[in-house]
């Protein structure tokens, strides 16, 4: 193996304790799952979440509370056990929370949880790094009191902090809302940018999602809106990579006038573009798929079969029996959910999906708005946490967590860690290729409706116990290769980056540290130059982004003493230091050198296995 792996899982499918058909979703009971938590009573649902909040590994929960009361959060204690820290989490009570989403506003390493509520001020909670939280919104910036119903993260500006836009409905004095966005200025600090960006939006936001639906990484926005015909339809937001953004619905034929009210999307079909569904009234939802030649989505809901027929909310796609085509999960208020079974063929071939909920287990028919997905016991099996609500038929409980006991194929997951990027990794693409089958999805934030899933991403691996080849595409720009990945286990994948102090004194020192998990001990290169202006093209494709001259061409040489250690072998973690030796010459004050650095896998890669994306500079005092 050549990466690091944090093996968190495969732990045995809970066999001693958990009864019943082994080929379905088993709800489980105490002392396992989740019990005693009341059903919403928040018009139109409230949230809840699944992530990692104390750090531990595993995927706790947080639920919004009926009104007036406490959040309910949920401690992973790991075997489907929960213990109840609601008490001692620092959320507190609140009044008509809405919708939960979870994102590293900060960079520091934990994850944050924002709340938007019905008329009353939103609330950040940040992270104090052991899953419990302090409320910071006002102080951040964030003023927002409206009717919010939608809140996704994900980086607009590519400047490595996660921002948010929100969607609402109304406001306190009864007017329909505009949407909102906030930039991140840094270190979980927010501004409005709402206006000069140009996504405040027409219509009645239900869910909104960053999506890189023309895949320039920079992260479009697609809000699904309420009652379309009567206050406006769907809208996609291009990112124009500048700041602003321009609604192309019409252009890229997405502006479709439905009643929308939850969303996912990712490459549905394993065949390039980004395809979306969408919630809306009976009789049908909204299936949109990329057509490359057109280069514009097209309505497909009657052609696989993904009508439903009931009133929908929320919708998740995810391989719940790990054959490597995603799967889709809809919540259907009264109505039986479903889970439509992707029959792993192109698109082309135009097969009906079939409707497998009664099946396994999941065609509940309660009050419900919202689930969370999570693989909750870390088996490689992804689990459902439903989130009920009050209304007719009543669930007995507000929260039921249905373990996934379906006899599956192997599978990979993997959890992103940004360095240049946002921490989180949102907007972050990863292709996982086994043979000649190619899955993408991206790590994603607001899709659902209401809350939040684990933000790991799942890949079913069928019976493949290898996978070849990985790639990630930061929102950075950065791209990164595993290759030769066992099956079976959640990796922790971390940015590689070249890192500098940034200025070194004439006849003076400095290091260069280049770090790059997942290529351990290959060879690699460090070199400098005057001037990073066009870039050093490859035959792949890759660029090296500096310009080659004299410098380069020095600091080639294994042997020269200005750059010490530009070449050689990455240690056992990937990483390698170099020294930069300034010449005792005056006249080299004021200079500016640019440091690349690539490595190399051959024959595997013909030319270069990682080059780092972006050049360090380095400022001679």
């Amino acid at each position: 193996m050549k990466i690091p792996r944090i093996l968190v899982g495969a732990i045995a499918a809970l066999a001693s304790f958990s009864p019943g058909f082994a080929q379905g979703f088993q709800q489980l009971t105490a002392p396992y799952g989740v019990s005693g938590v009341l059903p919403s009573n928040t018009p139109l649902g409230s949230g809840v979440v699944s992530a990692d909040f104390d750090g531990d590994g595993d995927i706790d929960i947080i639920a919004a509370p009926p009104y007036g009361g406490m959040f309910v959060m949920l401690r992973n204690d790991g075997g489907m056990a929960f213990t109840d820290v609601s008490a001692t989490s620092g959320l507190g009570w609140h009044g008509f929370a809405r919708c939960l989403e979870v994102a590293d506003v900060d960079n520091d390493g934990d994850t944050d949880l924002f709340v938007g509520s019905a008329l009353e001020p939103a609330k950040l909670f940040l992270n104090n790094g052991n899953g419990t939280f302090v409320e910071s919104a006002a102080a951040r910036g964030l003023t927002s009191a409206d009717d919010t119903y939608a809140a996704t993260f994900g980086d607009y500006d590519r400047d490595g902090w996660i921002d948010l836009y929100l969607g609402n409905r109304s406001t306190p004095n009864g007017s329909i809302a505009p949407n909102r966005l906030y930039r991140n200025l840094g270190d979980g600090y927010f501004t409005d940018t709402t206006a000069t960006a140009g996504v405040a939006g027409s219509g009645l936001a239900l869910v909104a999602t960053f999506l890189d639906f023309d895949e320039d990484l920079w992260p479009d926005l697609l809000v699904a809106n309420d009652k379309g015909a009567q206050y406006g339809a769907n809208e996609l937001f291009r990112n124009n990579g500048d700041g602003t953004f321009a609604n192309v619905g019409a252009q890229y034929n997405a502006n479709i006038a439905v009643d929308g009210m939850g969303l996912d999307h990712l490459d549905v079909f394993n065949d390039g573009g980004v395809d979306f569904f969408c919630t809306d009234l009976a009789p049908t939802h909204l299936f949109e798929v990329w057509d490359p030649v057109a280069n514009a989505y097209s309505i497909q809901t009657a052609t696989y079969g993904l009508q439903g027929g009931y009133l929908g909310w929320a919708c998740n796609f995810f391989d719940y029996d790990n054959d490597g085509w995603q799967d889709l999960h809809v919540v259907h208020i009264s109505q039986p959910n479903m889970l439509f079974h992707n029959p792993g063929q192109p698109a082309a071939a135009q097969v009906p999906w079939t409707n497998v909920a009664p099946a396994l287990g999941l065609d509940q028919s309660y009050s419900q708005f919202t689930v969370s997905v999570a693989d909750f016991d870390d088996d490689g099996r992804v689990d459902l946490l439903q989130r009920y609500a009050l209304g007719f038929p009543a669930s007995s409980e507000g929260l039921t967590l249905h373990q996934n006991q379906v006899a599956t194929g192997n599978w990979l997951k993997l959890r992103t860690i940004g360095r240049r990027s946002n921490r989180d990794g949102l907007g972050a693409r990863v292709a996982v290729t086994v043979g000649t089958m190619t899955q993408r999805q991206w790590v994603r934030s607001g899709v659902g409706y209401l809350g939040g899933s684990d933000r790991r991403l799942h890949f079913g691996l069928g019976n493949a116990t290898l996978v070849d080849h990985v790639e990630i595409t930061w929102p950075s720009g950065q791209v990164q290769h595993l290759t030769d990945i066992a099956a079976n286990q959640i990796i922790d994948v971390v940015e590689p980056v070249l890192t500098t102090p940034g200025q070194v004194a004439v006849g003076g020192a400095t290091t260069i540290d280049l770090s790059v998990p997942g290529d351990e001990l290959l060879p690699y290169m460090i070199v400098l130059s005057l001037s990073a202006n066009t870039g050093i093209a490859l035959p792949d494709g890759d660029v090296i982004p500096i310009d080659f001259d004299f410098v380069t061409a020095l600091t080639l040489d294994p042997l020269n003493p200005v750059l010490v250690g530009s070449v050689g072998t990455l240690d056992q973690t990937g990483a390698a230091t170099a020294t930069l030796n300034v010449p005792p010459l005056p006249f080299l004050s004021g200079w500016t050198l640019y440091g690349a650095a690539l490595t190399t896998d051959q024959p595997t890669f013909p030319y270069a296995r990682t080059v780092l994306a972006h050049p360090i500079t380095i400022a001679i005092q």
